[in-house]
């Protein structure tokens, strides 16, 4: 197949009319005063670009345009090219392999790396949990939180509550309750990887009664029992993964630990484990389920009396249905139950 083009030399702009043919795996081009032979995988050809002329990119620097596009792919497949030619000549292959990665992208993010964190979780030795746990505390005792302004008589009663709850099988109290004071966390509590959990004075003020305190709690320990805060701080933690995985360093957890923690918002499958869980012991101990879906409800209504209020945009405070969304769903479903 012989194909008329037009060469520039790299030097000059001036155009020269020439001929195109492969011999082989060679392209011969030849015109006026002008031969090369090149071998074809020494040559650069751009994927085509609407209705513009294709073109043949040179080492040196030389170009050649070919009018005839449909005669170009053609001329490829006749060297034997007709893979590339195929490629060259519709995006839709460029999409497809985009796509492609796109797809196994998400799917590492979306299913690898929660199954790399629920088995790291498993891994981490409790001592480092324990010190995941003071150092939390640490921090942010010097930062967000201010000591609990609660009577100890109310503190007693809520660790006293908790401590007469008969347990279902692989539950565990917490290792041990925490009752703090913030400006800026609003109505909270925080499940830890080492077992403890925070209370903040707003959310004990908000309830109505120790048993919707217990039925929080009790939530909590469902994220306890499952790990939920420290797979999660796994998953953002990439780095830290990846260092727990190949090599068995999972200290560099421990810098990440108390901002991974307060910013994390549990999936909605995390949510309902947590929430069976609390059902489950909270109905074990004839407390009505409906406890949860009350102090959650309460939460709620606080959450939308702050926003109107003020911008959202200008909102600081954090507060519980930060950690925890899908409130609303969440509330439906435990009074169903």
């Amino acid at each position: 197949m012989l194909l008329t083009a037009v060469y520039y030399d790299g030097r000059q702009a001036r155009p020269h009319p020439v001929t195109l043919c492969v011999e082989g795996d060679k392209l011969l081009l030849q015109g006026r005063d002008i031969v090369r032979r090149e071998d074809l995988n020494r040559l650069k050809i751009p994927p085509p670009l609407g209705s513009t002329p294709r073109l043949i990119l040179f080492a040196d620097g030389g170009r050649c345009e070919v009018a005839d596009r449909q005669g170009f792919a053609e001329m490829l497949q006749d060297a034997g090219n007709s893979a590339v030619a195929g490629l060259e000549n519709s995006w839709w292959y460029a999409l497809a392999a985009l796509l492609l990665t796109l797809s196994l992208l998400a799917a590492a993010y979306l299913v690898g790396l929660p199954y790399a964190a629920r088995v790291m979780a498993d891994r981490v030795p409790v001592y480092l949990l324990e010190r995941m746990d003071t150092q939390f505390f640490a921090s942010l005792d010097q930062t967000l939180l201010i000591p609990s302004a609660l009577p100890a008589q109310r503190r007693q009663s809520i660790q006293d509550g908790l401590q007469r709850l008969a347990l279902p099988p692989g539950g565990g109290r917490p290792e041990r309750i925490e009752f703090r004071g913030s400006p800026t966390l609003g109505a909270n509590a925080f499940a830890l990887p080492g077992g403890s959990v925070l209370v903040l004075d707003d959310l004990v003020n908000l309830a109505s009664s120790d048993e919707e305190i217990l039925a929080v709690l009790a939530h909590e320990m469902g994220h306890i029992r499952e790990k939920h805060a420290l797979r999660h701080m796994l998953q953002a933690s990439v780095v830290g993964l990846v260092m727990a995985w190949y090599i068995g360093d999972v200290s560099s957890l421990l810098a990440v630990a108390p901002t991974v923690l307060l910013e994390t918002r549990y999936s909605r499958d995390f949510e309902r484990r947590a929430d069976a869980f609390a059902a489950e012991l909270l109905g074990a101990n004839g407390i009505p389920v409906s406890r949860l879906a009350d102090i959650l409800q309460k939460l709620e209504d606080a959450h939308q009396t702050a926003a109107t209020k003020q911008p959202i945009e200008s909102v600081e405070v954090m507060d519980y249905l930060s950690s925890h969304p899908n409130t609303e769903e969440r509330i439906k479903r435990l009074r169903g139950l």
